[in-house]
């Protein structure tokens, strides 16, 4: 009845050696392994030779268990290429690649509101198109309380546009979220794949 909860481990591990397996095999994995300490205790009280030999050489595989367990979603996506298999609290770039991606609206408000506080200009905006990117929106006569920071990026008739280093770095960092998560996802899942693969050996 437990060996019922095990898939074609054989199959699996090759997969793994030859660096084919995807995420979907990574839980099939998992879910064959977990079974295994049950498994060894089922058979603590068999006294033939071969199966004391077994026992002598069991490897619970607890460690393969664990890393799968944090890192690999269990219901992930089936293509490699598209994202969706990496679990939240694995990986800090990935989770704030996440973040950055999900709620922009949230930081460029925060950014904005903190900005208004730190220059005391409280008609500042930072907004956004598709041929500047993003800005922080100053009119003529609050100039004079521009940050040195402050980095010039255009010059309208009543207003000028300004970029920080923060918000620079917000930008490459939202503009490339979606792109940069897939590319994150895929390094991390061959990194796991790897690690597994050597403890298969």
């Amino acid at each position: 009845e437990s060996l019922k909860n095990i898939f074609d481990l054989e199959r699996l591990s090759g997969k793994i050696a030859l660096a084919v397996a995807n995420a979907r095999d990574l839980i099939a994995l998992k879910k064959s392994l977990l079974p295994l300490p049950q498994i060894r205790s089922l058979i603590e009280s068999f006294s033939s030779m071969m199966v004391a030999g077994i026992r002598e050489g069991w490897d619970n595989a607890h460690d393969i268990v664990e890393l799968i367990v944090k890192s690999i979603l269990e219901e992930p996506a089936f293509l490699l290429t598209v994202g969706g298999f990496i679990k939240e609290d694995y990986n800090v770039e990935l989770d704030e690649l996440r973040k950055i991606s999900l709620s922009g609206k949230t930081f460029i408000t925060q950014l904005e509101d903190k900005e208004r506080k730190r220059t005391g200009i409280s008609s500042l905006k930072i907004r956004y198109n598709k041929v500047f990117g993003y800005y922080i929106d100053v009119t003529k006569p609050n100039l004079s309380r521009v940050p040195p920071d402050y980095i010039r990026k255009q010059t309208l008739v009543n207003s000028e546009r300004f970029i920080t280093p923060e918000l620079r770095e917000y930008e490459e960092k939202v503009l490339n979220a979606e792109q940069r998560i897939g590319e994150l996802e895929f390094s991390l899942f061959l990194d796991v794949r790897e690690k597994i693969s050597r403890e298969n050996s």
